[in-house]
This record gives C-alpha cells, structure tokens and sequence, in this order.
C-alpha cells in the first residue's frame, strides 16, 4: 500500500527522491543541476504550513515519489504556487501514485487559501495527462532554453 506524507516527517527519504529526480526528471531535462544541489533544496522543502513543501509517496516505508508545492518553480513570477517535480520511480509508475500525490498536493494548495495552482511540463506528452486530470493549458514558455507548457487548475 502505497503512503503519502510530508517530506519534513521523512528526512532520510531525501537521497532516494534524489535520486529518483534525477532518473526521471533532472538527467533528462536539467542536466546541470547536481545531486548535492537537489538534496539542499529539498531541505527547504521541509514544511507544512508555509511553501515551499513537498510530499512523499512510500511504498512499505521506501520512498517511491514525490510532488513539491511551491510559490514558483523558475518561471512567471506572476503565477502562485507551482505543483512541480512530480516524479515516480519507474518500476512504480502507471500505479496511481502520481495521481495521489498531484491530489494531496492540490488540496494542501486549497487549505493553504490558494485558488488556482500552476505546472509547467518540460516534455509534450506531458500536457495529455494532466489534461485528463483536470489541467488547462494556459501557454508555453521556456525554462532553461527549453520550451515548456504551462498549465493551471481551478481548487
């Protein structure tokens, strides 16, 4: 059975979600940013009333995912809070985890008083499936020099 619960209570998941960022998202699309540089920022991440916050997804205690909540995620300064690094491990993907945490992620969002919250998807098949969650695409702009689709959701 899968658990989702606050990173700030699972201080010793943050090498595995590193390491499961960097597999999924980070080799991929931010190639620069180091490990040591991902583990410190997810040490500001260890929150639950204030931003940023993340969520971790723990199968029998060993994390699996994660989706982070917060006030931006490197782009549109004019938007707020960011659902972002919504990533699942591999062999645990096409689960229904990423759907768990996109969830608790959202209603952290409403109870925190915000109205709408914000992504932005590196990759183009992306938009598809947050589309069938309820997303909406509002643009395309582009984070570090590649161009991204921008999406929001009403709470």
């Amino acid at each position: 059975m899968i658990k989702i619960d606050l990173l700030k209570n699972h201080l010793k998941a943050i090498p595995a979600l590193t390491k499961i960022w960097r597999e999924v998202l980070g080799q991929v699309w931010i190639p620069a940013v180091s490990i040591e540089q991902v583990e410190q920022k997810f040490l500001q991440h260890l929150n639950d009333q204030t931003l940023p916050l993340t969520f971790v997804a723990l199968h029998n205690n060993i994390p699996v995912g994660m989706c982070s909540l917060r006030e931006n995620d490197g782009i549109r300064p004019d938007l707020m809070p960011w659902l972002a690094s919504l990533v699942v491990a591999p062999s645990y993907q096409k689960q229904g985890i990423a759907k768990k945490l996109m969830d608790v992620t959202k209603q952290k969002a409403l109870e925190l008083g915000f109205e709408k919250l914000y992504l932005f998807a590196f990759d183009p098949t992306i938009p598809d499936y947050y589309a069938r969650h309820g997303w909406k695409k509002i643009g395309v702009d582009e984070f570090n020099d590649h161009p991204v689709t921008v999406m929001e959701i009403s709470l």
